[in-house]
């Protein structure tokens, strides 16, 4: 199962595509001030975050996040009746 935010600028707009939330899920996140401290030199590091898919089932299971602050979103979703993958791969060439 892969669990999908909306991106934050698909919200009170009509529609957005599924790819856009999948680019949305992969694109890094600075993590400024998480707390995380380098082992050798103890300083307060700000690191960045991302994900991919490591490997693709032969059915994958969509979950997306429509709700925003107890709010359900009314943003439409496109979504395509082929998806090619490849491109959320963590070796692709983005």
């Amino acid at each position: 199962d892969l669990s999908l935010s909306l991106p934050k600028r698909s919200f009170g707009f009509g529609s957005v595509d599924l790819t856009e939330c999948l680019e949305n899920f992969i694109e890094p996140e600075q993590m400024d001030k998480c707390g995380y401290k380098c082992a050798k030199c103890k300083k307060v590091d700000n690191m960045t975050k991302d994900f991919s898919v490591f490997r693709f089932p032969n059915v994958l299971v969509i979950h997306l996040k429509r709700f925003s602050r107890r709010e359900k979103l009314s943003t439409t979703v496109n979504v395509p009746k082929t998806l090619d993958m490849r491109p959320f791969a963590p070796h692709s060439c983005k």
